[in-house]
């Protein structure tokens, strides 16, 4: 078959749209992956065709004002932000999508592109499948990820899912009918979600059973199927695999260090951010190795040897040889950190990073607060009991369960299904 993968957002989006890309090329099938340009190389470098959705993850992300609504967790600005920036690239993007599926036999989506993705399906007469990084849909088990991380009765949580769909909906009917008429579709007043589930549209859960053990069995339309993670080739394609020869001198001349790293989340005050990093690790008794992401951290080392910030690594070859790590809670980053045995501190930003923290620290192996609540006390006073034997012992026996997955060959199994249905 042919599919078309379509994917908005970051590192996060775009590289496990590659990663399930390049499973499924490996299995014979014709795959496009259509990503933010400045992004297109995670699907180049796996060898999988790739072409731009039009825009490109730093347009938005990078600008100013959204680093202020960042840094001050003003979801609702960001959220409208977002909102209005699509409908600003709205025609480049529906043209770019309308190429990039010619002759698609399936499409699947990331969440933040899924309305445009669903009318392109319709549009084509294709079934459609949904890449998740977080639990979604409406369960009994936990409320909308936006809305809350406490757990309310079975009934209630229900409930938010669909109050938050139709809130969301009055937002983007007219966007989305819009998009409708430039394909020739009649308009429409179902929600995308729920025009999905009419259609028994497979929503692939790309996140374990074992951090969320509560929707294990959740259905055979919404299998979890494990984290996306890079392979040791894949890492190597990507020229991640070697690490700077002075970095490994650092790890091997001391105790293992705490890891900390904010990925895509840009850091709005890098230096009052490393003189923080510093304080707490002095204060636990630890290095810290700083990975600096898409944030203007300068790389080096401090002048007492016990701060390193580098630029982008090799998770898997780092973080087993770290104490604990602290970061912002993404689905891709949280993966990375479990699945290297090491209790978490999520200094969640957006989006899914609150559940993640939440659903750590309900395991047993992380804590969690918000990003601009990041501060001495708070840092020292999550992290302290995860350096704990405890904490770490459980954190190994999930990162053993995580290790036990094949995410990649499960969704395509679960794509290929799809298609033939």
């Amino acid at each position: 078959m042919r599919v078309a993968v379509f994917v908005m957002g970051t590192r996060g989006d775009a590289q496990p749209a590659a990663i399930l890309g390049a499973e499924l090329a490996r299995r014979g099938h014709e795959v496009v992956l259509g990503l933010p340009e400045d992004l297109a190389h995670f699907g180049l470098s796996m060898g999988v065709e790739t072409a731009s959705i039009g825009v490109g993850a730093h347009d938005f992300m990078g600008s100013e004002e959204v680093r202020a609504w960042l840094a001050s967790g003003d979801l609702g600005k960001l959220m409208m932000g977002f909102s209005r920036y699509k409908r600003q690239q709205a025609t480049r993007i529906a043209d770019a999508m309308a190429e990039i599926s010619d002759g698609a036999d399936l499409i699947v989506s990331g969440v933040t592109i899924e309305d445009e993705a669903a009318c392109i399906a319709e549009w084509r007469g294709v079934p459609m499948a949904s890449l998740h990084h977080t639990p979604m849909r409406a369960n009994g088990a936990f409320p909308f990820f936006l809305a809350s991380t406490r757990r309310f009765p079975r009934a209630v949580n229900h409930f938010m899912y669909h109050a938050v769909q139709s809130a969301g909906w009055r937002v983007l009917a007219a966007d989305v009918n819009r998009l409708r008429a430039r394909l020739g579709l009649r308009p429409t007043r179902v929600p995308t979600p729920r025009r999905l589930a009419r259609a028994g549209a497979t929503e692939l859960q790309a996140y374990s059973r074992f951090l969320v053990p509560e929707l294990a069995a959740w259905g055979p339309r919404r299998p979890l199927v494990g984290f996306l993670t890079l392979s040791a080739e894949q890492r190597k394609l990507l020229g991640e695999h070697q690490l700077d020869p002075a970095v490994d001198q650092w790890l091997d001349d001391g105790e293992p260090p705490a890891y900390f790293g904010f990925g895509s989340m840009p850091v709005q005050d890098p230096s009052r951010v490393l003189d923080l990093i510093s304080t707490v690790a002095r204060r636990l008794g630890l290095r810290a190795l700083v990975s600096a992401g898409w944030s203007d951290i300068p790389t080096g080392i401090s002048a007492d040897q016990r701060v390193r910030v580098v630029g982008n690594l090799d998770h898997d070859t780092v973080l087993p040889r770290c104490r604990i790590a602290v970061h912002h809670g993404g689905a891709g980053t949280t993966a990375a950190s479990v699945g290297a045995g090491l209790p978490t501190v999520v200094c969640s930003v957006i989006g899914d990073q609150p559940f993640w923290g939440a659903q750590l620290e309900r395991l047993g192996i992380g804590a969690t607060l918000r990003f601009p609540e990041m501060s001495e006390r708070t840092l020292v006073r999550a992290a302290e009991p995860l350096l704990d034997r405890e904490p770490r012992e459980r954190a190994a026996r999930l990162a053993a369960q995580l290790r036990s997955e094949d995410a990649a060959g499960c969704a395509a199994d679960f794509l290929e299904k799809a298609q033939r249905s």
